[in-house]
């Protein structure tokens, strides 16, 4: 059996906004109800499942991928090398790769066009729970939206404002895409740490789209309880699945953030301060030293060895993931 439509909902919002614990606390409820249910952890940290570890990192697929690769079989990696299940939920991080050193966006890619060659679409899950990096400010990040990969889509956020900032982006890019043909739609806002203030009810009428199921605050020592989740966390992924099974998703309103604050607070910002002159940049005071900005010895020659490293070490990437090679000669400045 393949994975049926409306089954397969990815999750977003800002980092700590509370994405990995709604997506982890509601698989675990899903399979406790018997379901066969796979969680996606699809962000460079590849923290999205430790709950289902007793908080340990699982291997992730970049990372199998890059040992098998270098030891010359990449063709040998499959789905058994890279899901792992824990508490009864089947898990995969695609994870990114090393800081400073590749694209985690590009890699999130070429991670789903791994697992779509092994066949993810006709896995035999109820539910597939994808969890995301949060703001959508990079094509592969977007990749369940801009692929109609997910039909359903929620949205993390609290009643802070660059929480509400990143599900206004994030609603913003669901309603480009369904504006282009693509199939993902909004189910909704799940507010997390609701401090009762209503500015994400507020937020989530402007978008057209419902408040799914709000949790206070809650004290962490009180989240979990020999394993139990606190009753308000129960009741709220409870909403949520109920949400997930019959609730119709939506594509959201066009929402001009600045206008939305002020709607909170009745007025806007006014900035304080004048542009600069050029002239400003280059003059100096009569007893003003001449200090430039450091380049951390970053010169031509030692930046394009730490890109050619960082081409070595993404270019089979890269290369399969359509990027096509890097043009002959591209490096040789670097000797």
């Amino acid at each position: 059996m393949g994975v049926s439509k409306n089954s397969t909902v990815a999750i977003y919002g800002k980092g700590g906004a509370g994405k990995s614990f709604l997506t982890s606390m509601t698989a675990k409820a899903l399979v406790d109800r018997g379901k066969r249910v796979l969680q996606m952890g699809c962000d460079p940290k590849h923290d999205s499942v430790v709950t289902h570890f007793g908080g340990a990192l699982i291997p992730t697929l970049l990372g199998t991928w890059a040992k098998f690769e270098a030891e010359g079989k990449a063709d040998d990696l499959g789905p058994e090398h890279i899901i792992f299940k824990g508490e009864g939920v089947y898990c995969v991080e695609l994870g990114g790769p090393e800081s400073a050193r590749g694209c985690g966006g590009r890699g999130i890619t070429f991670g789903f066009q791994l697992l779509e060659k092994w066949g993810l679409s006709e896995w035999n899950f109820q539910y597939m729970l994808l969890d995301f990096l949060g703001d959508v400010v990079c094509g592969g990040f977007g990749t369940p939206i801009a692929r109609s990969m997910a039909d359903k889509l929620i949205i993390v956020c609290s009643n802070e404002g660059q929480s509400l900032y990143a599900a206004t982006n994030i609603a913003s890019a669901v309603r480009y895409f369904a504006e282009n043909g693509g199939r993902t739609r909004c189910l909704g806002l799940f507010v997390n740490k609701d401090d009762g203030s209503g500015k994400a009810d507020k937020l989530a009428e402007w978008l057209g789209i419902p408040v799914l199921a709000k949790l206070p605050l809650l004290p962490q020592d009180e989240v979990l309880v020999d394993g139990v989740p606190h009753a308000a966390v129960q009741d709220a992924v409870a909403k949520v699945i109920e949400s997930i099974d019959t609730r119709a998703a939506v594509t959201p309103n066009k929402v001009d953030f600045v206008e939305f604050m002020m709607s909170l607070t009745g007025n806007a910002a006014e900035m304080d301060g004048t542009a600069v002159t050029a002239d400003e940049l280059w003059s100096l005071g009569e007893d003003d030293p001449l200090v430039g900005i450091p380049n951390g010895g970053l010169d031509d020659h030692r930046y394009l060895e730490a890109e050619e490293d960082a081409h070595r070490l993404l270019g089979p990437v890269i290369v399969s993931v359509g990027g096509g090679a890097v043009p002959a000669g591209a490096w040789e400045r670097a000797s």
